[in-house]
């Protein structure tokens, strides 16, 4: 639920924009803004944003809002507004927000109290209880008598399922529970089809029990799925889970249509995928996700995932808002690590912890955005680091690492290598580390417009080429690339040139060397925490960024997703206590 005490304006009303509202339902650890602009206004307007608890206290400065580009937009065609993502906040908690826009020397605050989403809490005693060895059918007779407030417990045991449905509907005060005696001791186990579906239900939590699927891939059709959502009965409102393990899954956790308030946390799911050229160079992967949840309000945080194609994702069809991926742990996926394609606002994906994937994040396209990356951590990837296909506006890629070696297809020959699929225009990538210990050329990035842009205080290894093909020119070093660009338009930073303050990055300047293969086919089974160690280049170097540097120590931010100063996430389920720092899961 979301919760709105008062809204202002400071002044007369001189500038074309509307009420500040939270963009859809309430999430966790973000608040999601949207501003509409109801009448002309220039690009050149700015809305800079600011927060505090409640209660009082300093003002806090956030990432500003981003001016949507409607004219720049594939597909669904925004209207004219701001919008923003203010994160790492506190669940359950009342925060007052300002956002003042400035158009010359004009400027009109707005105002807006919003509480973010708590968490459900406790389920308390079992009402019901399921016995072990009771048949599919006495289950599924089970589900269909549950009330409002029920709690439903397995005893611990195997059991045997077909296709279990899910219809029935708690309440937001009263939820139905359906969990196990013990997550370990409890399996629900489908070999050939959907183990959980839900249908026409809203207000249900999952937990504490394991559902094992086929544990044999099924290529393309995908057939074996943990918890599926029929689209039939869209939108599913407010259905949890957590502390659930998934075993031998094609697909983990996957909406087909619009859902809301889902919450998804603290579980582990383990896809028949492996990390071969047999799956990660064919269509093998490309329909196994791992947790893909189309709608509004949604948060996936705290999973630790291992074997599907894209581990994460939203879905096309649905008007995607307000959707969050954060402290995730991803061990290996054949595909994406986050198939952003068809977001339309207000997403993020940030602080997650990526191991072995072919792409870290695909934006193919966005509804015009915008959507936030940032502070994520990539080992071996195999084509390009960033997949921006389309006519593409609104992505802000912020204060990422990643580190990869020779790979295939895009990946073959350039650290980036972004082809020339449509224009992107007002995009942002700053403060990232880029390190290709490959044979080959740097950057490649062919698309045209690029303006305006960010493209500043970022890290590369190793110095070589750089083709801005049709937006400026192809050179042989970083250097040359700088001082030849032509001027650019900013939108959050400063600079009107391409790559100012830059880097040239040491082959591993982290404290704890990161090891890779000759090739991206060999599987890293360290996991690692891409700490900056002193002296390196990319260590303090860095540019301010409202929202995603606050915290850092010295004289500027560190590049890259670990900064100094700011506490390192527990990536990954939380509720097995894994340790960041343990030999991954194959």
């Amino acid at each position: 639920f979301l919760v709105i005490f008062w809204t202002s304006c400071s002044g007369a009303a001189n500038l074309p924009i509307g009420a500040l509202s939270h963009d859809g339902p309430a999430t966790p650890e973000q608040i999601s803004l949207y501003l509409p602009i109801t009448g002309p206004l220039g690009n050149a307007a700015a809305a800079s944003v600011h927060y505090r608890p409640a209660s009082g206290g300093a003002w806090i400065e956030a990432h500003p809002l981003h001016r949507i580009r409607v004219e720049n937009t594939k597909g669904p065609k925004p209207a004219d507004a701001f919008a923003g993502v203010i994160t790492g906040l506190t669940p359950g908690a009342s925060y007052a927000v300002k956002v003042t826009v400035r158009f010359g020397e004009i400027s009109e605050t707005k105002t807006l109290n919003a509480v973010t989403r708590a968490l459900p809490g406790s389920t308390g005693a079992a009402t019901k209880v399921i016995a072990a060895e009771s048949t599919s059918d006495q289950i599924q007779t089970a589900f269909n008598e549950a009330k409002p407030g029920d709690v439903i417990q397995f005893e611990k045991g195997i059991y045997l399922v077909d296709n279990l449905q899910i219809k029935r509907s708690g309440t937001p005060s009263k939820p139905i529970c359906i969990r196990g005696e013990s997550r370990k001791g409890v399996i629900l186990k489908d070999t050939s089809g959907e183990i959980l579906n839900f249908l026409a239900a809203n207000d249900v939590i999952i937990e504490n029990l394991t559902l094992e699927g086929s544990n044999s891939d099924s290529g393309t059709r995908a057939g074996s799925r943990g918890i599926n959502f029929w689209n039939g009965a869209a939108p599913q409102q407010r259905i949890t889970i957590r502390g659930v393990t998934f075993v031998g899954v094609d697909m983990g956790i996957v909406a087909w249509g619009n859902t809301k308030q889902l919450l998804v946390y603290d579980n582990t799911l383990y896809g028949n995928n492996i990390w071969d050229k047999k799956f990660v160079q064919t269509n093998l992967t490309w329909n196994d996700d791992g947790i893909r949840v189309p709608g509004t309000g949604n948060a996936v945080f705290n999973n630790t995932l291992t074997g599907f194609g894209d581990s994460l994702a939203v879905s096309q069809g649905v008007k995607n808002i307000g959707i969050h991926f954060y402290r995730n742990d991803i061990r290996m996926t054949g595909d994406d690590a986050f198939e952003a394609d068809y977001g339309h606002r207000n997403i993020t994906f940030y602080d997650n912890r990526i191991h072995n994937s072919m792409t870290l994040v695909s934006v193919d396209p966005i509804y015009g955005g915008p959507l936030f990356v940032f502070r994520n951590i990539a080992i071996n990837v195999g084509r390009q680091p960033y997949k921006l296909n389309n006519r593409n506006t609104g992505f802000f890629l912020y204060n990422n690492t990643v580190v990869r070696t020779n790979g295939v297809l895009s990946g073959a020959g350039w650290g980036w290598n972004q082809p020339n699929n449509g224009p992107l225009v007002a995009w942002g990538y700053r403060n990232n580390i880029l390190i290709f210990r490959g044979a080959g050329s740097l950057l490649a990035m062919e698309p045209g417009r690029q303006n305006p842009i960010d493209f500043t205080h970022n890290a590369w290894f190793p110095d070589g080429k750089i083709w801005w093909t049709n937006s400026g020119g192809c050179f042989p070093t970083l250097a040359d690339t700088r001082s030849k660009l032509p001027a650019t338009t900013p939108l959050f930073g400063k600079s009107t040139r391409r790559h100012e303050n830059d880097v040239i990055s040491e082959p591993d300047p982290f404290i704890v060397k990161v090891k890779l293969g000759e090739d991206y086919l060999k599987q890293i089974v360290t996991a690692y925490t891409p700490k900056l160690a002193d002296g390196a280049a990319p260590r303090g170097t860095g540019v301010t960024i409202p929202g995603i540097t606050n915290g850092f120590s010295g004289k500027a931010p560190d590049m890259g997703a670990v900064i100094t100063g700011r506490p390192i996430p527990f990536w990954g389920d939380r509720s097995m206590r894994v340790d960041n720092a343990q030999v991954l899961l194959q």
